[in-house]
């Protein structure tokens, strides 16, 4: 009578791990090639807590289209905000209705949402509300118009392209 025994999964890592070696050893004459990197994913603004920056598309001519109801949900974010992120020559700020100083990148008014309830969320990206679309906001105050990172709020951001103005 024979006996078998079944191949524990130490067995199989063990035997992974010889054809790893095996294929890293290779034959001595063989040549690879470098493959890049895929180009980084572009990055968002944020606060100094990591709080996204949004931009509001309905804003024109460097004014503020969201006040009243609006600012509560999309509280605007005061000048002199240190923003990480941002390329600082395009940083400004414009006087809103109220009275308030609201800071500016690249002339678009700059927002925050109440949705977003720890750092680095951005359930705010691409939300049709208040009368316009809202995006995050690269370095140079374009609008990026791709969908949220995943597990960071709403969509599949993928890093991918964004277009610049952001006024639609």
């Amino acid at each position: 009578m024979t006996r078998r025994t079944l191949a524990t999964p130490r067995t199989f890592g063990l035997l992974a791990a010889v054809g790893l070696l095996a294929a890293a050893c290779g034959s001595g004459g063989s040549t690879s090639t470098a493959t890049s990197a895929p180009p980084a994913a572009p990055t968002h603004v944020t606060d100094s807590k990591g709080d996204t920056i949004y931009l509001f598309a309905a804003d024109h001519d460097g004014q503020s289209a969201c006040t009243a109801s609006c600012a509560t949900y999309w509280p605007p974010v005061a000048a002199g905000t240190p923003l990480t992120g941002a390329t600082q020559g395009g940083v400004g700020a414009i006087t809103r209705p109220d009275g308030s100083k609201q800071e500016t990148l690249g002339g678009h008014p700059l927002y925050r949402y109440v949705g977003d309830h720890s750092a680095g969320q951005t359930n705010g990206q691409g939300l049709n509300l208040n009368g316009g679309l809202w995006w995050m906001v690269a370095a140079d105050g374009a609008a990026i118009t791709a969908s949220a990172p995943a597990g960071t709020g709403t969509g599949g951001y993928s890093g991918g392209g964004y277009s610049g103005g952001g006024y639609g």
